[in-house]
């Protein structure tokens, strides 16, 4: 791979399908790219604000910057 490819949401929604889960939380470390990535998933929308809080909890203990720990879902944006 060239370019560094963040884990989609599809991805983290396929998982909750295939296991039966509610929510999802997928947290990676790129070391090619020195990244870490979350990528969160809930089939409702209150679970997925509770997911999207567990990633950013997560990113919080991780040491992520401040203003990268306050992410809200896509679904609740639109």
């Amino acid at each position: 791979m060239d370019k560094y490819l963040d884990i989609p949401i599809e991805t983290a929604k396929q998982i909750a399908n295939d296991f039966e889960k509610d929510q999802v939380i997928i947290v990676c470390w790129d070391k090619k790219y020195g990244k870490t990535h979350v990528t969160t998933y809930g089939k409702t929308i209150d679970e997925c604000k509770q997911a999207a809080l567990g990633g950013n909890l997560i990113k919080k203990t991780l040491g992520w910057p401040d203003e990268l720990c306050h992410d809200t879902p896509s679904r609740i944006k639109k």
